[in-house]
This record gives structure tokens, C-alpha cells and sequence, in this order.
């Protein structure tokens, strides 16, 4: 058991070129790892497992799989031996890698035409793969359009349900398996052209930007499964991690630099507390601040009864097309529902002093929004001033 642990624990992984494909730089990596001390005793579909040796020479070969099988047959392996190559492991579902330590040991193709016919099963499951993998990346795509098409407010959904580095990581992670599905059929090309024309591979060859390319597909693909797995979870106070907003205690003052309206100011509140204090930063939004604020009466003891309160989002939006795409969105009449607040249809009111001012009310409800240059600032107030005359404090917010 201690032995068995001991060998587990000496292997090493490394990822190897993105490009399967391009078969002469994942023999070319092989054989550089061998350069280093490490000799190749298994391959996973991204990744060759090693164990630590003295440096060596050696020729690896990678073979393509002619049927679906996970090793290749016994007396195909017992007939390599016999050449001096002995098996190292397969790509699952690609190639089978074989090593030579003697270097004068012959070829295992000599042929490249007949090397060349070995490739028509690998060829078709190739394109078929591709097939599937663009299908399911349309789907996804379509998928989302459609749901920001039929929403009436697909910029405020987008900013509310992607949590930080969750768009930027989806995006890249699809750019870069098109590119890869690119790579591979150029490669698979340029491939069969050589060979069909005898012309054997040309080694060695570079892998460096593969390796590069693999490792960036890698965190892209990590970092969107980290941000799927912990969207579910909430933390003590309830406060939902999906949305990427931070855990805000209760009765937690504002930090440095947050905008939002005080109802010190907007009305002369002598006494004011905060229940609710959150921030976020997203990708289209590099700055999103929530805050609720509430001004008390003369109360006995500790009880104190509520004169006011007043609830501000502000958004800076990483362009202003987007914070007049947002503002748009967001005076339009809003059905209430589980965690969204609805109100009317906010019309507009003169103003000099910003870009955009709306107002609405709703039975004890004022509704506001008010734009200026890339920000945007959403406020529901209770209480006696009239938020269309309070043009100017706005301003003096967003000119902070």
C-alpha cells in the first residue's frame, strides 16, 4: 500500500499541445520531456502522465486509432517489442503513443502514403466531433439571444445573473475551442496532404504557442465550472452568490467611494441608519452599488418608527451605449416578482444638469432614474420630497 501510494505520488501530469492533430509537436513534446528525466507511462485526453527518470533519448510515434478501442491489441504490442518500440499509452479516442529507445531501430511507418490511409477513421470521427461541438456551441448561443431577446430588459438581466469573470470566462472559453476546432482541421490537412504525397513528417516541430493555448483553454474552462458549481450557494445572511454581488451585513455603512442617495441630505433626516449595503463589479458594469437607508423618529427605548426610507442602485457602465441601453431598460414598467421590485412606466423630466431624468410613482412609491455620461442611478424613495425636484442632487452624485 505504502509502495503503491509512494509510485502515485511520483508521477507527474502536464498538459499537452492543445492540437492533437498536429501529430510531429506532440512527439516533438515527448521527446523534450524525455530530455528532462521524464518518461511517459499513460496519456488522458488533455494531459501525459510521467514518472520521474535520468534523462534520456528516445523516438516517440503516435499512430492513429484505426476503430474505437482504449489499447492496442496484444500482438500488434508484442510485434512493435520485437522492433524495439514499446507501448507508452493512447489519446483516448485519437492515437496510440509508442517509444523507441534504440536509435537504430527502424521506422515504424515507412510509408507515408500507406501512413497517410491510416488516418480515414480518425478523419471522420474528427469531423463528426467538430459537427457536434459547433452544434452544441450554437445551441448555447442561440440559446442565450433568444432569452435577451425575449426579455424586455436583457442588459439589467445579463448585469443581475452573471457573476464576475462569468461572461468574460463563457466568451473566451468559446473563442478558444473555435480556434482549436480550426487548428485541428488545417492541421489534419496539411497532414494527409504530406503523407498522400510522400512526404514523411518533418521533425522536430514547435508546440510552445499549444502549449500556451492549452493552458489558457484550460483556466477559461476551470474558471466558468467554478463560477457554475459555487452559483448556488448563498451565504450566512442569504445573500446569493450567483449574482457576484458581495455578502453587505446588515446595518453596514457604505464604503469609501459608494454613490447613493442619504436621506440627510435629499430631506434633512436628523437620524438614519443602513439595513442594506452590497457591492459588485461585472464585466459591463466595472462598478454596481446597492444600498438601503432608512430615517427614524423619536421612539422610546430602543424602538424607533421609520419616517423614510430610500433604496439606490448605481451602475458605471463600462460604455455609454450601455448606460442608455440600461436606462432604457430600466424606465420601463416593471412587473413585481420573486426578488425583483416593480414599478410604473417612468416618464421624463427636464433637467440642465444631467443627461437623462425619469420619475414615476406608485401609490406611496417615487421612482427616479437619472443618467449621466456612463452612469446610472436608480432610486426608490418613500418619504415628502418630490424627486423630480431633485434634479441637481442627483447630478451631484454622478458628478462626484
Amino acid at each position: 500500500m505504502t509502495e503503491e501510494r509512494f509510485v502515485k505520488d511520483a508521477q507527474y501530469k502536464e498538459l499537452r499541445p492543445a492540437n492533437v492533430y498536429d501529430v510531429a509537436a506532440n512527439e516533438t513534446w515527448l521527446e523534450d520531456m524525455a530530455h528532462q528525466g521524464y518518461r511517459l507511462v499513460g496519456m488522458t485526453g488533455w494531459s501525459g502522465v510521467f514518472e520521474k527518470a535520468e534523462p534520456f533519448t528516445c523516438r516517440y510515434r503516435m499512430q492513429p486509432l484505426s476503430k474505437k478501442e482504449k489499447r492496442p491489441p496484444e500482438e500488434m504490442a508484442e510485434a512493435y517489442r520485437e522492433l524495439g518500440w514499446e507501448y507508452a499509452g493512447t489519446i483516448p479516442g485519437t492515437f496510440h503513443v509508442w517509444r523507441c529507445e534504440d536509435p537504430t531501430a527502424p521506422e515504424l511507418d515507412t510509408d507515408p502514403v500507406v501512413q497517410g490511409m491510416g488516418y480515414r477513421y480518425l478523419r471522420r470521427k474528427m469531423h463528426r466531433n467538430i459537427v457536434l461541438d459547433l452544434v452544441l456551441l450554437t445551441v448555447l448561443a442561440g440559446e442565450y439571444l433568444l432569452l435577451s431577446g425575449l426579455a424586455s430588459t436583457p442588459l439589467l438581466d445579463t448585469l443581475e445573473d452573471f457573476a464576475p469573470g462569468q461572461l468574460t470566462a463563457g466568451t473566451l472559453a468559446a473563442v478558444l475551442v473555435v480556434a482549436l476546432m480550426v487548428c485541428q482541421v488545417l492541421s489534419m490537412r496539411r497532414l494527409l496532404r504530406f503523407l498522400c504525397t510522400g512526404i514523411p513528417l518533418e521533425r522536430p516541430r514547435p508546440y510552445r504557442h499549444q502549449k500556451w493555448l492549452a493552458r489558457v483553454l484550460a483556466v477559461a474552462l476551470g474558471w466558468m465550472l467554478f463560477l457554475h458549481f459555487f452559483s448556488g450557494f448563498s451565504t450566512m445572511n442569504g445573500s446569493s452568490l450567483k449574482e457576484g454581488w458581495d455578502a453587505g451585513d446588515s446595518y453596514h455603512d457604505p464604503g469609501s467611494g459608494v454613490v447613493y442617495v442619504d436621506l440627510a441630505a435629499l430631506e434633512g433626516a436628523e437620524k438614519t441608519e443602513f439595513w442594506g449595503c452590497r457591492t459588485k463589479v461585472q464585466e459591463l458594469c466595472p462598478r454596481m452599488y446597492e444600498t438601503r437607508q432608512r430615517s427614524l423618529g423619536v421612539g422610546k427605548g430602543d424602538s424607533y418608527p421609520v419616517e423614510s426610507w430610500v433604496e439606490t442602485t448605481y451602475y458605471r457602465l463600462l460604455t455609454e451605449g450601455l448606460s442608455r441601453q440600461l436606462a432604457k431598460e430600466l424606465t420601463q414598467r416593471r412587473i413585481a416578482s420573486f426578488g425583483v421590485d416593480g414599478h410604473p412606466a417612468l416618464t421624463a423630466v427636464e433637467t440642465d444638469d444631467l443627461d437623462g431624468l425619469w420619475w414615476g410613482e406608485d401609490q406611496y412609491y417615487q421612482y427616479a432614474v437619472a443618467r449621466l455620461g456612463r452612469q446610472v442611478l436608480l432610486v426608490e424613495y418613500e418619504g415628502q420630497t418630490d424627486l423630480r425636484t431633485a434634479g441637481d442632487y442627483l447630478a451631484g452624485l454622478l458628478q462626484q
